[in-house]
């Protein structure tokens, strides 16, 4: 091969690699990403306290607060591991620790769901004490202040809390490894308002249920001879008696109770009162 045709060679096949990217350019291959895109993380619920961030959300968006009046009319009634950890006696009522202490764990609970919390601060039983009444007495003892109170200012929710005579075995449920005061809501069903108040006390029970299932033991309906048959019930349709635990509970599993309390009522009623 001469010289010449050997420099010919040569720069045929340079000229073939200098214009084979531009072919292949123009060539109709697939240009589409073959790689998978980031995928954005899963939204999941962020809990806390005794709501869920989304219902928090819209809570704090409600136009009006949720105003909740507290009492307890038999303020004297106990819980014997609490009294026992104070005093070393076993008690199941007790001037000095008593359900009326809770006042302060139930208003924290509820304002963690949003709930402005009001007391009705009268120590009944000391006040029936005072009278020289007994504690058949209490219900029309705690009445006038309680009337009071309520023509002074509306509430969204009044709950008179009460403790169970129950025992451990009857008042107590177990919940993920957990275990919980378990609750009943007592209507008295001799006055007027008495459906719209067993039907708070219905909605409150099945939400609570449905949050740690048997946690409330459903709905009782009182009339008749040797009950009060209103519990005070019918100065508002919107109250309720909740009788909180049985006299073996403890201080953690009354808390654990009472937080899923707060959140049923803003699940309940709260959401409700959401802006339009």
């Amino acid at each position: 091969m001469t010289l010449l045709k050997k420099l010919q060679w040569s720069f045929g096949i340079l000229l073939f690699f200098f214009v084979l990217p531009v072919i292949a350019g123009q060539l109709p291959i697939n240009k589409q990403q073959t790689s998978t895109p980031i995928q954005p993380p899963e939204d999941k619920q962020v809990v806390f306290a005794a709501t869920n961030l989304e219902e928090q959300m819209v809570l704090e968006q409600t136009k009006e607060p949720f105003k909740a009046l507290i009492l307890f009319t038999h303020s004297h009634e106990s819980y014997q591991p609490i009294v026992k950890a104070v005093s070393g006696k076993m008690a199941v009522y007790d001037e000095k620790t008593n359900i009326f202490q809770l006042q302060e764990a139930i208003a924290k609970h509820f304002s963690m769901n949003g709930i402005q919390t009001d007391v009705l601060d009268v120590d009944v039983m000391k006040e029936v004490k005072l009278q020289g009444k007994n504690m058949a007495a209490s219900y029309s003892t705690v009445r006038p202040f309680l009337a009071k109170r309520l023509q002074e200012q509306s509430y969204d929710v009044i709950i008179d809390f009460h403790r169970d005579a129950t025992k451990k075995e009857a008042s107590t449920i177990m919940h993920n490894n957990e275990n919980y005061a378990r609750i009943s809501l007592v209507v008295g069903a001799e006055h007027p308002n008495y459906k719209w108040n067993t039907q708070y006390a219905e909605t409150l029970s099945a939400t609570m249920n449905n949050i740690v299932p048997q946690i409330s033991k459903g709905v009782i309906s009182k009339s008749g001879d040797n009950v009060d048959g209103r519990y005070n019930q019918d100065l508002a349709k919107e109250m309720l008696l909740i009788e909180l635990g049985g006299i073996d509970n403890t201080e953690d599993e009354l808390n654990r109770t009472i937080a899923v309390i707060g959140k049923a009522i803003a699940k309940s009623f709260m959401l409700e009162k959401q802006p339009s």
